[in-house]
């Protein structure tokens, strides 16, 4: 049960509606790793060549995705004459530039977060003319005007939405557009807050046989997800009460997990500690996180950031979780793999719905290395 201090809590901020949107390209893990052979086996020689192929074969076998979905159909492809980004060849040369991606971020960005804007809005009753603020949530493209003008138009926003653009702060970033959305809300008690994660993560593969893009070409997908928040009882019903936040950078792991502009794509590096960092720094947050909302450990349901299978594992050993606790998760991960910033609204969408009344405590990590967390109370 919740402690009487948090039932006499009221909320200022509620979930109404959620919506989610995948791209067309699908293709199943196998198909990936075949692509990513294909490359090693043209472009590396020799010892290099085979430890790569037999790193590729027990990272995609451990790899907890079934599949994962990309607005490039290049990756399902057998034969390099039918790619339509990549140069013609297993050796991708000449190897696409950012600008050659970020035109592929502008072509699809806009299409997949007005997918799942309207997915939500339907879903909260919210008229998009009501609609007073909007929060984009990427870090995997940018151009102007971006997709928080261009969608002002698409979904019939009004031309004096307030729009806030959260860029480049990785897979822990739809925790900042909740919270914002909290804070415009307590602000503001007749706001109607439309918030929106959208990002290509699959436009940014890195070729270079390191041990670092090899494990993040083969956990990263695209995918969009939005979220409406009303005051309660401004729009009908709802899913879930924002009860609490938290955030924390952990001292001494900048390095453990950045992202950087290159010349050819922006490029990932995970250290490999990071799952067990997490380990050791969850239990701690966690704890701090759930007092917040005046919940005791073993009083929530989860919605844990499937960064990667390790991560999902680590976390839940750490927190002495059973295996239905972050089936949710697992779920996103095995059929959507890591899209970054929306991930978690994909696993929440799952949770959310779920038969269990009990609140949901929410987690996500990137950059910094950053944790966040979030949990939701069941109206």
């Amino acid at each position: 049960m919740m402690r009487a201090s948090h039932r006499r809590r009221k909320a200022r901020a509620r979930l109404y509606g959620l919506g989610t949107a995948l791209p067309p390209h699908e293709a199943g893990q196998p198909v990936v790793k075949r692509f990513m052979a294909s490359l090693a086996e043209a472009t590396l020689e020799g010892r290099r060549r085979a430890l790569t192929l037999d790193l590729l074969e027990k990272i995609y076998a451990s790899s907890g995705i079934d599949k994962r979905h990309s607005v490039l159909s290049d990756y399902t492809r057998a034969s390099p004459e039918e790619f339509e980004f990549y140069p013609p060849n297993w050796a991708l040369e000449p190897f696409p530039t950012t600008a050659m991606r970020m035109k592929v971020f502008e072509k699809w960005s806009v299409d997949l977060a007005e997918e799942a804007c309207r997915k939500a809005l339907r879903e909260s009753g919210a008229e998009p003319a009501g609609v007073t603020h909007l929060i984009v949530t990427t870090c995997t493209g940018l151009f102007a005007p971006g997709p928080d003008i261009l969608l002002i138009e698409r979904l019939g926003l009004r031309s004096d939405v307030r729009r806030s653009v959260l860029g480049f702060m990785g897979c822990y970033a739809g925790f900042n557009g909740l919270r914002m959305a909290g804070q415009i809300l307590g602000a503001e008690p007749e706001a109607v807050v439309l918030q929106v994660c959208v990002e290509l993560c699959s436009l940014h593969f890195q070729k270079k046989a390191l041990p670092d893009f090899i494990v993040a070409n083969s956990l990263f997908a695209d995918g969009a997800a939005a979220a409406v928040y009303a005051r309660p009882g401004r729009l009908l019903n709802g899913l879930a009460d924002l009860a609490a936040t938290h955030c924390r950078v952990e001292k001494d792991s900048l390095e453990q997990m950045s992202w950087r502009i290159g010349a050819s794509g922006f490029e990932m590096r995970l250290d490999r500690e990071v799952p067990a960092r997490l380990k050791t720094a969850a239990p701690g947050f966690v704890g701090e996180l759930l007092g917040r909302a005046g919940l005791e450990q073993g009083e929530s349901a989860w919605a844990i950031h499937p960064g990667g299978r390790r991560i999902v594992s680590e976390v839940q050993s750490a927190l002495g979780l059973e295996d239905s606790h972050v089936r949710s998760s697992l779920e996103v991960l095995s059929a959507c793999g890591n899209m970054s910033s929306g991930t978690i609204f994909f696993v929440l969408d799952r949770e959310l719905r779920r038969a269990s009344r009990a609140p949901v405590a929410a987690l996500g990590f990137g950059p910094g290395l950053t944790m966040e967390g979030a949990v939701l109370s069941r109206p």
